[in-house]
């Protein structure tokens, strides 16, 4: 791939590119970029670059990005993510917000979407997912609602600018719902993948991976247990799951994390053919420590894949540690396929790093 270079204006020209795609635009394709300082260029894959997104509370801090690209019948030629400000750590601001992108390089506010998507009735919101759903032409917006109880809510949009009013889905116990990550695979067959984090949350014990299923993608049956690896002394946490039709399988990421702990430093990549039974690639595609941006923490995650070049674009969330708080941070790298699932296996996952000495063991992230 020859080296590109896109100027500064790049953000007006995506802008002008989001306002001018019409009915008839074609349906994009995954992207396939290299940025480095804000301007695309190739540059070395191994190296995730940071994206800097405008938060509608100012602080430019984010988390828990989701990837979606809508299908041909769609009015824009857009990509999206889906992610919630998190300046320091802080619940009061991480509301769903919609970003869209005409290249993959330049992201900027859904045009005409509200920001944020979505305010709590009560607690604290988190844990966006956004999914195309080609048969009524939406997108779908589930979203997580942290109180009493976790509340699980839907929003719908035919154009991503107007949404209609949030759904309550289902509720469950108390960190039992945790990122839902959901997938149309066929017409009546939703499948949606959470993390079970018991009473304690991140600081517990232990975690579960969890799924369910639904013909709507409203009404969803009970959980049932899913069998994900992870490396020993570790669990998983917060899950993005996509389905690869090309492959004919699931695809997730999830960062891990240790008992008693909030801290994840490793992001890892999982396979399977029915969505229950798992096989997790033994090295990390991401550890802490990468990039400044990402140097204590890397969390949810969300990618693409691009069948005809075999590359897969990721988008990363992650701290670094200041000896007070934590900063958090959006990434954004490319791999080729090989690179991700043809890993030497004899790199051992047991080299996941710890949370760093300026780290206070009881200063956790939130």
């Amino acid at each position: 791939m020859p080296a590109r270079t896109i100027p500064r204006s790049a953000i007006a020209l995506a802008a002008a590119l989001l306002l001018a795609c019409g009915r008839d635009a074609k349906p994009p394709t995954v992207p396939e970029f290299r940025i480095t300082d804000g301007v695309a260029k190739l540059v070395v894959p191994d190296v995730p670059v940071p994206l800097a997104l405008r938060t509608y509370d100012g602080s430019g801090q984010a988390v828990h990005p989701d990837y979606a690209a809508p299908g041909a019948r769609w009015p824009q030629q857009l990509f999206y993510l889906a992610i919630t400000p998190y300046a320091w750590g802080g619940t009061k601001n991480e509301n769903p917000s919609l970003y869209a992108s005409a290249d993959g390089v330049a992201w900027g506010a859904a045009p005409r979407a509200p920001m944020p998507l979505a305010r709590p009735q009560e607690g604290h919101l988190s844990d966006p997912d956004v999914a195309y759903d080609p048969d009524r032409n939406e997108l779908l917006l589930y979203y997580r609602q942290a109180g009493a109880v976790d509340r699980i809510f839907l929003k719908r949009s035919k154009n991503g600018a107007f949404w209609s009013p949030p759904v309550a889905l289902f509720d469950g116990a108390p960190n039992s719902v945790l990122s839902p990550a959901i997938v149309q695979r066929a017409t009546g067959d939703y499948r949606m993948w959470s993390v079970n984090g018991g009473a304690a949350g991140c600081r517990g014990d232990s975690t579960s991976v969890e799924w369910r299923h639904s013909t709507d993608g409203e009404h969803w049956s009970a959980p049932e247990a899913v069998n994900l690896p992870v490396p020993p002394g570790q669990f998983a946490w917060h899950i993005d799951v996509q389905w690869i039709p090309e492959r004919e399988e699931y695809w997730a990421v999830f960062p891990v994390k240790a008992p008693m702990t909030c801290a994840t430093t490793a992001v890892f990549l999982a396979t399977s053919t029915d969505g229950v039974t798992w096989h997790t690639v033994s090295s990390p595609v991401m550890r802490a420590g990468v990039i400044p941006e990402l140097r204590d923490i890397v969390y949810r995650s969300t990618f693409a894949y691009n069948a005809q070049t075999d590359i897969v674009t990721l988008w990363y969330s992650g701290a670094r540690f200041d000896g007070e708080r934590y900063t958090w941070r959006l990434a954004a790298q490319q791999r080729t396929r090989r690179e991700l699932l043809e890993v030497d296996a004899m790199e051992a996952a047991a080299t996941i790093p710890r949370a760093r000495s300026r780290v206070r063991s009881t200063f956790d992230p939130p």
